[in-house]
């Protein structure tokens, strides 16, 4: 079965803007902080908000109920009266309406206060229709939807304005635009077509979806009105079905088709969209692909692949030296990366909601993996001990120094422990120090076992090391962290996105790899740097990691979740298998 996951499918900016805020207003305080009305219409996300103590306001709790509380306005905006009451009865008052909205709520203002009358297509009953009238004189604006409440509009033609409601089917307002103009002087009428681009771009999607697959999965809330649309859009031309909740899915039968579309309203986290797309794919899997499926899903969620791509890079680095390989600094480093990485697996809280799967596997098998993380530990000191007292110091502070960093994730930012408050301060660099702790320990331990490292001739060599174990170390967690950045928001995670707009953090990743290529170019220039395959091999992966994360950035959601981490563990496999080709045949 091919799964396609619509590339506009998900959070819209303006959703995503507000559910992030919302999240981050309720990590600033323990107190209860409350959403006008729903936030948005996805039930997922609405329930962690509730977890995280931020509850939803109606009017049958009573204005009290917000005597010294934050109140936050959802992205559906409200009307000046109602704003009025939240500022009157609370603490404080977050505006979170979508700009769009806002838009609308300008243009509406405008043309009532100048005597128009303003007519809006779209469902009355819909919160951000309701906060829209408020803005208009509520004598001269009318709300229709079907063709048959245009009969109900006025008879007499004065000049009149029309909008829609932002998340409406374009289809729809064209033909009202059209019906409405019959009944009208055309000359008196002006329109705005004010529904979303987002919207628009996603109901164009979902119609070439349906036409290239055999089905279509519409993901979202009951309540959401652009879910709604498009469902009704997809089913127009294919067998459609809607999915609001993961157990949903056990009452479709989708046995019978092969290619699958998905698509996902404006209101709908991007990890409940895998989640969903990755079930089919469990559910409709043939056995024996089944248990491929479980095996990599292992390797993957045991971070066993780290273990072997820290090895296979050591194998890199060593070839590039022209050094005798050294196993045991090899599974040092191959340990090390593993070991924390689990350790990160437990402390990392926004795993819960990024990847169930993974961690539904920790907490089953915790014991086995706190078993595995000692033995690790264990053996990194055996081994390095063996190497000698330089090797030892490093690899010891190494991993004290990753304990204590992924420790520092568990909710200590109110210690009394003046390191760990240090280091909690540090959680935001998270990518930068993990990318840093692999390329010092790697490089550190073969420094420190070969005194020829520094030669005259090895020097450039050494520093192209460093640069392309970070090289692949970074850009391998920024792609986890662009990729991660709804979901770790979502859970109060912070990385470098949030700091970081997502747009430099792409332009700086991509122009890293062209960085360490230029040098390597002008040390061959300069005689520096070697220019036989043997060495110059390794511009392949380098060049290679540039392509993945190019192909990666243009692809926000993946229905297979293995295919995603082969990808951005590649470089380093590649690098290793170039130098283990040199070490058999050269």
């Amino acid at each position: 079965m091919r799964i396609e996951i619509g590339k506009f499918a998900g959070f819209c900016d303006g959703v995503k803007y507000a559910v992030e805020e919302a999240f981050l207003i309720a990590s600033k305080t323990s107190d209860t902080i409350y959403v006008d009305g729903k936030l948005i219409h996805n039930p997922q996300t609405l329930d962690m908000l509730e977890s995280s103590g931020v509850k939803t306001y109606t009017d049958d709790l009573g204005a009290s109920t917000l005597n010294g509380k934050s109140v936050i306005i959802r992205a559906h905006g409200v009307s000046p009266e109602r704003k009025k009451i939240l500022i009157d009865n609370s603490n404080k008052v977050v505006n979170l309406t979508c700009k769009y909205v806002g838009r609308i709520q300008s243009i509406v203002k405008k043309h009532s206060n100048d005597g128009y009358r303003v007519i809006i297509i779209g469902n009355a009953s819909h919160p951000e229709i309701i906060g829209i009238l408020g803005f208009a004189n509520k004598s001269d604006t009318f709300v229709v939807l079907k063709e048959e409440s245009i009969d109900c509009l006025p008879t007499t033609s004065k000049k009149t304005l029309i909008v829609a409601q932002t998340t409406l089917e374009q289809k729809l307002f064209t033909k009202l635009v059209a019906l409405i103009k019959e009944k009208y002087n055309e000359n008196d009428i002006t329109v705005k077509n004010t529904i979303c681009n987002a919207t628009e771009l996603r109901q164009n999607e979902v119609l070439e979806i349906a036409e290239r697959n055999d089905a279509v999965l519409i993901i979202g809330g009951k309540e959401s009105s652009n879910t709604k649309n498009l469902y009704n859009i997809a089913k127009a031309i294919k067998p459609a079905f809607y999915v609001e909740y993961k157990k949903d899915l056990d009452s479709i039968d989708l046995s019978k088709y092969k290619n699958i579309g998905i698509m996902a309203g404006a209101s709908t986290p991007d990890w409940f969209i895998e989640e969903v797309a990755s079930s089919i794919k469990e559910e409709y899997t043939k056995k024996y692909k089944k248990a491929i499926s479980k095996t990599l899903n292992f390797i993957l969620d045991s971070y066993l692949s780290h273990a072997i791509a820290g090895i296979l890079l050591s194998f890199a680095v060593y070839n590039i030296l022209s050094q005798k390989f050294n196993y045991s600094i090899a599974l040092i480093v191959g340990l090390y990366y593993f070991s924390m990485s689990l350790i990160n697996g437990y402390t990392n809280h926004a795993l819960k909601i990024s990847d169930k799967n993974k961690y539904t596997l920790y907490q089953k098998n915790k014991y086995v993996f706190y078993t595995l993380i000692a033995l690790s530990i264990i053996a990194m000191i055996s081994l390095s001990y063996k190497e000698g007292i330089d090797a030892l110091s490093l690899t010891v502070f190494s991993i004290l120094m990753g304990i204590a960093y992924n420790v520092s994730f568990k909710n200590l930012k109110d210690s009394k422990i003046k390191y760990i408050k240090i280091l909690s301060k540090l959680i935001p660099l998270k990518s930068l120090i993990i990318s840093f702790a692999v390329t010092i320990l790697l490089n550190g331990l073969i420094f420190l076992t070969n005194e020829d490292v520094l030669s005259e001739y090895r020097v450039l060599a050494f520093l192209f090391c460093i640069s392309m174990v970070f090289l692949f170390m970074f850009m391998r967690q920024a792609s986890i962290e662009i990729k991660s950045s709804q979901s770790d928001k979502i859970a109060g995670s912070t990385g470098l996105t949030t700091y970081i707009n997502i747009k430099h953090l792409i332009a700086l990743t991509s122009i890293m790899p062209v960085i360490v290529l230029m040098a390597m170019i002008l040390g061959i220039v300069k005689g520096y740097y070697p220019l036989n395959f043997d060495k110059t091999k390794y511009f392949i992966p380098v060049i290679y990691s540039s392509i993945i994360f190019q192909i990666l950035i243009r692809k926000p959601v993946y229905s297979n979740r293995y295919l995603f981490y082969l990808l951005i563990d590649t470089p380093l496999y590649l690098a290793g298998i170039l130098a283990l080709i040199s070490y058999l045949f050269y």
